[in-house]
C-alpha cells in the first residue's frame, strides 16, 4: 500500500526527528524529506513533491509567512504550522492561517502528557489535510475582503441570536463572514475550536479590522446588537437568561466530542434557553461531528440552519455530517452566507 508522504521543516534536528517519529509511527505515512530552513524546503518540495508539509512558525532565513506566501500559489498543498502557544507564536499563527496554511498543531510543553497530546492532534490533522479542499478555493487576500462594499437597505431581525460553530479553515471563513456583517445584527456567538491566547488575539485582530465589535466572551456580558463574542480557549461558550435579559456564559466543564470550546455546547445551551426558535444556527467548515446533533435540534426547536457547502469548506467534515442528519435548511457557499442570513431574517 502506498504510503502518505510529508516533508518535515524545522531548524533543530532533534524537532525534526521527534515529529518523524511521530508521523511514521503510523503505518499509513512517511517522512519524505526534513529541511532546517525554507530554502532547503523549497528545493525538497520540487525534488520531492510531498502531500502534507509541517513547518516551525520561527525559521531562520526567512520568515515563515513570506515563505507560505511565495509558496502555496506555486505548489498548492496543506501546510501544518508548529506553533507555540505563546502570544508571539499564536500571532504567528494567525497569519500563516491567513496566508494560505491548513493548520497548526500547539507545540508540547514537555510534559509526557503534552508529547502524546501534540502527537495524536498531528496525526489527526494529517488525515485532516487529505481532504483539503484547497484546488477548490480562492479566498481573496485580507485586503480585497476587507474592502469597502455597498450596503444595501439596513434588514430587520425578527431572530435574535446567531449561533456559529467552525473548526479548520473556520478563522479565514469567519473573517469572510463577518466582513459583511453590521451594526444591525442581532448578538453572534461563535465557537472556533483554538486554544487559548490564540482566541484572545483571533478576536482582536478581527476586532481591529472589522466594523462591528469583536471580543473574547467573558462570563455574564449582555449580549448586545452588533457584537460578536468568541468562546474563550480552553473553555464553552453558552448562553443564560438574568432576569429578563440573555447574557454569555463561561463554562470549563468537560470536553465534548473531544473539544473546548464545543459548538454542540454552545448550540445545546441555546436549546436548554428555548431560544432555538429565535435563532439562526450556522455551521462552518470543519473536520468532525462536532455541533451536527446541537443544530439538529436547534433545527427542531424552530431555528432556522445554514451549513457551508462542499465546495467553499476546506474540510467539509462538520457541516456535511450536520446535512447527512437533516440538520441544515439551507446549505450555501461561504460568500453567500450573510445574503441568506437577511433573507430569513425576518421568518
Amino acid at each position: 500500500m502506498k504510503k502518505h508522504t510529508v516533508i518535515v521543516v524545522d531548524d533543530q534536528r532533534s524537532v525534526r526527528s521527534m515529529i518523524k517519529r511521530w508521523i511514521e509511527s503510523d503505518p499509513n505515512w512517511e517522512v519524505i524529506g526534513e529541511a532546517a530552513n525554507p530554502y532547503e524546503a523549497r528545493d525538497l518540495i520540487i525534488e520531492k513533491l510531498p502531500e502534507v508539509m509541517t513547518l516551525d512558525v520561527h525559521m531562520p532565513g526567512m520568515d515563515g509567512i513570506v515563505f507560505l506566501k511565495k509558496l502555496l500559489p506555486q505548489y498548492p498543498m496543506p501546510v501544518i504550522m508548529f506553533s507555540s502557544s505563546t502570544t508571539e507564536g499564536a500571532n504567528i499563527t494567525l497569519e500563516a492561517l491567513e496566508a494560505g496554511a491548513f493548520d497548526y498543531v500547539t507545540k508540547p510543553i514537555g510534559t509526557p502528557e503534552s508529547l502524546v497530546e501534540a502527537k495524536e492532534d498531528l496525526l489527526s490533522k494529517l488525515y485532516e489535510s487529505l481532504n483539503y479542499n484547497l484546488a477548490k478555493l480562492s479566498f481573496p487576500s485580507k485586503s480585497e475582503a476587507l474592502s469597502p462594499k455597498k450596503t444595501n437597505a439596513k434588514t430587520t431581525f425578527k431572530r435574535k441570536f446567531i449561533l456559529i460553530g467552525s473548526s479548520t479553515g473556520g478563522t479565514t471563513a469567519l473573517r469572510m463572514l463577518l466582513n459583511d456583517v453590521d451594526e444591525t445584527f442581532p448578538p453572534i456567538l461563535i465557537a472556533q475550536h483554538m486554544p487559548e491566547n490564540f482566541t484572545t488575539l483571533f478576536a482582536q485582530r478581527l476586532n481591529s479590522d472589522l466594523k462591528i465589535h469583536v471580543k473574547e466572551a467573558k462570563d455574564k456580558e449582555i449580549l448586545q446588537s452588533g457584537h460578536v463574542y468568541i468562546a474563550p480557549g480552553n473553555y464553552h461558550l453558552g448562553i443564560q437568561k438574568i432576569g429578563s435579559e440573555y447574557y454569555t456564559q463561561i463554562l470549563q466543564t468537560d470536553k465534548k466530542n473531544g473539544h473546548r470550546p464545543s459548538v454542540d455546547v454552545l448550540f445545546e445551551s441555546a436549546i436548554e434557553q428555548d431560544i432555538g426558535g429565535s435563532s439562526i444556527g450556522i455551521i462552518l467548515t470543519g473536520m468532525g461531528s462536532d455541533g451536527a446533533s446541537g443544530l439538529l435540534k436547534l433545527k427542531n426547536q424552530g431555528c432556522l440552519t445554514i451549513g457551508q457547502d462542499k465546495e467553499t469548506s476546506v474540510v467539509y467534515g462538520m457541516p456535511k455530517v450536520a446535512h447527512e442528519l437533516g440538520a441544515v435548511t439551507y446549505q450555501v457557499p461561504l460568500n453567500g452566507m450573510v445574503d441568506k442570513i437577511k433573507e430569513i431574517a425576518s421568518l
